[in-house]
């Protein structure tokens, strides 16, 4: 290999072959398309020839480039081979894909791309080199396909040298012109693609002479052949193909325990989800962070019950195989210890491990230990609701499903929890925080959900329904289902929604069949935080009965003194934490509903989790109990008459009036319960404090509105 180097004096001087004499010094290299008869060759560069000739404008450019770059060192095909030395010239081609891996920096010059000027008939928000860009012979050509891919560092840039981006930001757009998977054009490594997928990358690519359209992409496979120039095409590809086989052959050669490492294997329990949309920023971020090189192995996605973790990491693992199909795919659920190990077992069916299908061995170990091997391929593991920490990270008496988990660089693994705790505790920075769709997103699965397109051309309607559900996935996919199953209008779903809190318990209680959610577990919204709900008990008392108390009051806008108080600070910081790291309640920060005490902190319930806490409340505990000692608690923190605490009525007042609110049935029922049992003079005590602080602020700031039964709207007005 011989190098440019770029003399004291400025003057390009080409280095003697460098192979065999030691390190290699940092290098820039040079890529481009060639203009016939105006390239300067090596011959005449070494005998000071061809400074006249457009090519070495080129030289010139990726000398001053690597400069500023801080290298002294560059590499350009046309003059750094010696082309009329058999020899010399198949040691380059073999070589070439490492030489581009290699460099420090690579150049990619376009020289059928203009300035960047503007045009009046561009389209708008697209750069004014665009066009032209898609359009560039360098997409075209052979050669250039591994000058795209072997390189750490790609750089674009116009005839007029003129900086257009790097391959990285640049992926998508190349991706459209190219077809080449994003993760390969991030870095991925490219045995994590399957042969024919690679092969296709070439298909619309032309080269001067036939055979280098097979030569061209040894690199890309990693392997070595002799160059025959007459072989023509087809025969080229012939041998290629063969060498490929070879090697394929060759590295696969494991040891009898570990069976044929690089043959892909799948076991996914559920079907492509057709009625995904969405999420598109989601998706990139798991595939820039695993697939891209970065050197992460683990991310964890995290949110709310129903905000569609598992459906996120479906598309992603299906988005894996489709694209890169070099990568075995394995998904387990964290479910319970059973549920783990029958995953296991199928898995290892998967893997023709036949102890495992004998049941001679336990699977989960043999599972583990075939896919922490060396000789193992590629793989992705999605470990799928992993909620439970006992299950996970095992007892005294027991091991988790931590223990059973494959180690291997070769590897990826995907989480998805409800537990903030456990997604830190697994992947620590690494984690995807998933909240509810956004309005577009949601729209579109909601008309792609139903049977009746037709139902989604009221927009009003539409927009809504999806507030009353707060763009939560499962929400909507449970009220499609319902719609499709009555042949009802979304109007009356609305009407029945929003008719008292009974009915919509019961709507959000409705259990729907779903094929990419697992069978025997519950899919309504009002059910599906149960399991939740129960382990915060059993984990955190002090959160759950902080829930419990919120479930009385108003679901937004709770300031942190209104809560029941905790002996210790620390501890009501935890319960907070805990309650957040579930994502049933958010922190809203200080001065959004004006400040109190200093600034406090501010919290909403998901106005679904709200709702579902009262009817858990409800089923599991003393809901008269939970009520009373809710208005015991703010009868004795609600503030007196006194104007100097306006700004605590206005924050306390909604969730007092919703105590003292017994107009649907179950509130009906709670009082009923609370008469019953002589706390009356809290009630009434508390009635008190609201209509005095009423009366008081009125005739004092607001005396024509005293008599007007809107006074509520004006004490709330600040609440968002």
């Amino acid at each position: 290999m011989r190098l440019l180097e770029i003399q004291h004096a400025g003057t390009i001087t080409l280095t003697e072959d460098l192979m065999g004499v030691g390190d290699v010094p940092a290098y820039a290299i040079l890529s481009h398309t060639w203009l016939p008869g105006e390239e300067v060759t090596f011959d005449e560069f070494t005998r000071g020839l061809g400074r006249d000739k457009t090519g070495f404008d080129k030289i010139r450019f990726c000398a001053q480039q690597a400069q500023r770059d801080g290298l002294r060192y560059f590499w350009v095909d046309t003059c750094c081979i010696n082309k009329a030395d058999p020899v010399e010239l198949q040691h380059a081609i073999n070589s070439m894909f490492r030489w581009y891996q290699e460099a420090t920096r690579c150049y990619v010059l376009l020289t059928d791309v203009f300035s960047a000027e503007p045009t009046t008939d561009r389209v708008p928000g697209m750069p004014a080199w665009e066009g032209e860009f898609r359009q560039s012979r360098w997409f075209t050509r052979g050669w250039t396909l591994q000058e795209l891919l072997a390189p750490r560092s790609v750089s674009f840039y116009s005839q007029d040298r003129t900086y257009l981006g790097n391959r990285y930001n640049l992926k998508q757009l190349i991706h459209e012109i190219t077809n080449i998977p994003c993760p390969a054009l991030a870095g991925a490594p490219l045995n994590s693609f399957s042969v024919e997928a690679r092969l296709s990358w070439s298909d619309d690519r032309q080269t001067t002479r036939e055979e280098d359209k097979a030569y061209s992409l040894l690199g890309i496979f990693g392997v070595f052949t002799f160059l025959n120039y007459g072989e023509g095409e087809t025969n080229a590809f012939k041998r290629l193909r063969k060498a490929i086989a070879e090697d394929l052959q060759e590295s696969s050669q494991p040891q009898a325990s570990v069976g044929t490492a690089h043959k892909p294997s799948y076991y996914i329990p559920f079907p492509k989800n057709r009625h995904f949309v969405g999420r598109k920023e989601e998706l990139e971020i798991l595939s820039q962070t695993l697939l891209e090189g970065t050197g992460c192995q683990k991310m964890s996605i995290v949110g709310l019950g129903g905000a569609g973790k598992t459906q996120l990491a479906l598309r992603f693992a299906y988005t894996v195989r489709e694209t890169m199909s070099a990568i075995s795919i394995f998904w387990m659920p964290a479910l319970s210890m059973e549920s783990f190990e029958q995953a296991c077992v199928a898995v290892a069916a998967a893997l023709h491990i036949s102890q495992a299908e004998t049941g001679e061995d336990d699977a989960k170990e043999l599972v583990k230990e075939y896919l922490s091997a060396d000789q193992v391929g590629p793989w992705l593991l999605v470990l799928d609701n992993a909620d439970d920490h006992d299950t996970l990270y095992g007892t005294e008496y027991a091991a988790g499903i931590i223990d059973y988990l494959p180690e291997s660089e070769k590897g990826m693994t995907v989480f998805t929890t409800r537990v903030q705790e456990l997604a830190v505790s697994l992947t620590q920075s690494d984690v995807l925080e998933l909240g509810s769709m956004s309005r577009p997103d949601a729209t579109n699965f909601l008309e792609k959900s139903l049977i009746k397109k037709t139902l989604t051309e009221g927009r009003e309607e539409v927009e809504e329904l999806l507030d009353e559900l707060a763009c939560l996935p499962l929400a909507i996919a449970q009220a499609a289902a319902y719609l499709n199953m009555n042949r009802t209008t979304i109007t009356k779903y609305l009407r029945l929604l929003r008719h008292t809190e009974q009915d919509t318990i019961s709507l959000m209680s409705k259990e729907f069949r779903d094929q990419t959610r697992y069978k025997g577990s519950a899919n309504a919204v009002a059910s599906t935080w149960v399991v939740s709900f129960s382990q915060l008990r059993e984990r955190d008392v002090v959160a759950a009965d902080l829930l419990a108390f919120m479930s009385c009051i108003e679901w937004k806008a709770i300031p942190q003194s209104l809560l029941p108080k905790v002996q210790l600070q620390e501890r009501m910081e935890e319960a907070i934490g805990t309650l957040c790291g579930y994502s049933f309640v958010s922190r809203r920060g200080g001065n959004n509903t004006g400040e109190i005490d200093g600034g406090e902190e501010w919290y909403d319930l998901h106005r679904l989790v709200h709702l579902a806490t009262r009817v858990w409340v409800n089923k599991h505990g003393n809901t008269a109990d939970v009520a009373r000692q809710a208005m015991t608690h703010i009868a004795e923190v609600f503030p007196s008459d006194d104007f100097a605490n306006q700004t605590l009525w206005r924050a306390y007042m909604p969730h007092a009036l919703r105590l003292l609110n017994i107009k649907t049935s179950i509130d009906h029922a709670l009082g009923v319960c609370y008469w019953a049992n002589g706390q009356i003079e809290d009630a009434v005590r508390l009635l008190e404090h609201v209509v005095k602080v009423r009366d008081d602020t009125l005739a004092e700031t607001h005396p024509d509105r005293l008599a007007s039964e809107g006074w509520l709207c004006y004490m709330t007005s600040n609440q968002d």
